[in-house]
């Protein structure tokens, strides 16, 4: 990004500091992220990918009441929303500007379970906070997003219609993987049983922003799948994301399996402060395997369409993300039971 560029989008939201760096974050399938230093404030300026959230305004209306919510109700987390409560169209692009967290810093993997204790005591309070919120006046930004039915028939259409000789080469994953859709089936009617509730819905490590000094969580970040929903959707993310402990993009696919101690405390820090029903305990660990499940699906189903929706920075990159999320499923398959 060039200096004269960013220099304009920060005026365009009515700042008139003079920019000094600017550094691209790497991480993040999705947005086009960067931080902007001047000479006394730092910011995060992102490009939203409208293609995925085509409902980016209705995700602005979400992000902004659930926010102020919390603030009325002392949530004890940072929850940084987008300056001016705005975003700005340049150039055929969507931009929005948010405060830089200070003295924060974030992590793509797990590595200490102080670190996923003081993720899902964040989440936890976030629900709690959220247990008496009507989710009626949120938006359903992304239709479908973790509904079992949509997904298998998105990859049963890639099936039919995708690159051959992607399909050739996936043969025997792909039939493996099939045998097990019947879980995605089971996840819909555990989710449709369960209360709706305010659903974060990419609750992976590197969307929480930790102190530098004491390593314990300031912040939740990344908001734009905010929406009504199910818990298991946060708690299944989580178990997914923490307890691979080479993560979703290590090609040492021998050596991927479930760390029980990780989805333990995720269980136990996060059940310590969000006041849930006994049927969504219950159902929290078959939460982390079907969203495995559903994760390997969406990485075939997206590998199969050429890398149409994620991010790749080299060839075959999601057909070693199937892999991996594939390792892990049969991991968590081996250690957890589904609900009777």
């Amino acid at each position: 990004m060039e200096l004269k560029f960013a220099q304009s989008i920060l005026l365009g939201f009515g700042l008139k500091e003079s920019i000094v760096t600017i550094k691209k974050v790497e991480s993040g399938l999705i947005n086009s992220t960067f931080v902007l230093n001047s000479k006394t404030n730092s910011y995060i300026l992102q490009a939203i990918n409208t293609n995925i959230f085509p409902n980016y305004e209705k995700g602005l209306e979400n992000i902004l009441t659930v926010g102020n919510w919390l603030k009325s109700k002392n949530y004890s987390y940072s929850f940084p929303l987008p300056i001016n409560g705005q975003y700005l169209k340049v150039e055929n692009e969507v931009w929005r500007l948010m405060p830089y967290v200070k003295n924060s810093m974030s992590y793509n993997r797990v590595s200490s379970l102080n670190q996923v204790k003081s993720a899902a005591n964040c989440l936890g309070e976030f629900y709690h906070h959220l247990s008496d919120f009507n989710t009626e006046i949120l938006s359903i930004t992304l239709p479908n997003f973790h509904n079992g039915n949509s997904i298998t028939k998105k990859f049963e259409e890639a099936l039919l219609n995708c690159d051959k000789e992607r399909l050739l080469l996936t043969k025997s994953l792909t039939n493996e993987i099939v045998k097990e859709l019947p879980i995605l089936k089971k996840w819909d009617e555990v989710c449709n049983s369960l209360p709706i509730r305010v659903v974060h819905y990419d609750t992976k490590i590197n969307n929480f922003l930790f102190d530098k000094k004491t390593d314990e969580v300031l912040a939740l970040i990344d908001l734009d799948t905010l929406m009504p929903g199910c818990v298991l959707s946060d708690i299944g993310d989580m178990i997914r994301t923490y307890s691979n402990p080479l993560g979703e993009e290590s090609k040492e696919i021998e050596k991927v399996i479930c760390n029980m101690e990780v989805i333990n405390t995720i269980i136990q820090a996060f059940t310590n402060k969000a006041a849930l029903q006994k049927e969504e305990i219950e159902n929290l660990f078959f939460g982390g395997m079907a969203i495995t499940l559903m994760q390997s699906v969406r990485f075939l189903t997206d590998y199969l369409n050429r890398d149409s929706y994620y991010k790749t920075s080299y060839k075959d990159q999601n057909l070693v993300r199937v892999k991996n999320q594939w390792a892990l499923y049969k991991s968590l398959r081996n250690n957890l039971k589904p609900p009777s």
